[in-house]
C-alpha cells in the first residue's frame, strides 16, 4: 500500500510538471482569463485535459505505434501551425481594436473548451510527452499491479494537470481584477506573440521532418 501511495504522489507531481511550463495552452488560458475571467480560462484547461485523457487512453490500450506514423505527425504539425498562427494573429489584432477589451469574452466564451482541446491534441510536444514520459512511467508500475490500480495511477497524472490549470485560472482571474485595460491589452499582445513563436517552432519541426 505504501508503494502505491508513493507512486500516486509521483504521478500527481508528474502531471503538475507537465502543466507548469508556459506553452500554447497556458497562453490561451491567460488570454481567455484576461478577457472573460475564471470560466473561459478554466474551460480552455478542461478542453486540454480531455485531449490529454485521449492520449493517455491510446497509450494504455496499446495504440501508440499507430499514432507514431510519420503522416499522422505531419498532419498534427500542419494543423497546429495553422491554429496557433490564427490564434496569435487574432489575439494581437483584437488587442489593438478601439472596442473595450473586456467585452471580448462575449466572443471567446463560445469556444474556449474546443480551443483548448484542439491545441492540446495537435501539439507535438504534448504528443511526445504522453508517448515518451507517460509510456516510460507505466513501466515503473510493478507488473503484479492490478489493471484497476494502474488506471487509478494514470488518472493521478490527470489530477495533477487539473490542479495546476485550476491554479492558473484562479490566478489570472484575480490578477485581472487588479489591473487596468491598457495593461490587459499589452498582456494579450504578449500572449499572442507567444502563440506565434510556438507556431514557428512547429513550422521548424515540420521543415526538419520533411527534409
Amino acid at each position: 500500500m505504501n508503494e502505491i501511495m508513493i507512486l500516486s504522489i509521483h504521478f500527481v507531481m508528474l502531471g503538475i510538471s507537465l502543466a507548469i511550463p508556459i506553452g500554447p495552452i497556458k497562453l490561451e488560458m491567460i488570454k481567455h482569463g484576461l478577457y472573460g475571467g475564471f470560466w473561459p480560462s478554466w474551460l480552455v484547461g478542461i478542453g486540454a485535459v480531455c485531449a490529454d485523457f485521449l492520449f493517455m487512453s491510446f497509450i494504455f490500450l496499446g495504440l501508440s505505434p499507430f499514432l507514431q506514423e510519420k503522416w499522422i505527425t505531419i498532419c498534427m504539425l500542419l494543423i497546429g501551425i495553422i491554429l496557433l498562427s490564427y490564434l496569435g494573429i487574432s489575439t494581437i489584432k483584437n488587442s489593438v481594436t478601439p472596442l473595450p477589451l473586456l467585452t471580448e469574452h462575449i466572443i471567446v466564451q463560445k469556444r474556449p473548451f474546443w480551443t483548448g482541446f484542439v491545441i492540446a491534441l495537435m501539439n507535438p510536444y504534448n504528443f511526445m510527452f504522453w508517448f515518451g514520459v507517460y509510456g516510460g512511467s507505466l513501466q515503473s508500475i510493478p507488473s503484479t499491479t492490478s489493471e484497476l490500480i494502474r488506471i487509478g495511477l494514470s488518472l493521478c497524472i490527470i489530477a495533477g494537470i487539473v490542479m495546476w490549470n485550476l491554479n492558473v485560472a484562479f490566478t489570472v482571474h484575480f490578477f485581472r481584477s487588479l489591473i487596468n485595460e491598457l495593461t490587459i491589452r499589452w498582456l494579450a499582445r504578449i500572449a499572442g506573440i507567444g502563440l506565434i513563436v510556438f507556431s514557428s517552432f512547429l513550422a521548424y519541426r515540420l521543415y526538419s521532418l520533411l527534409l
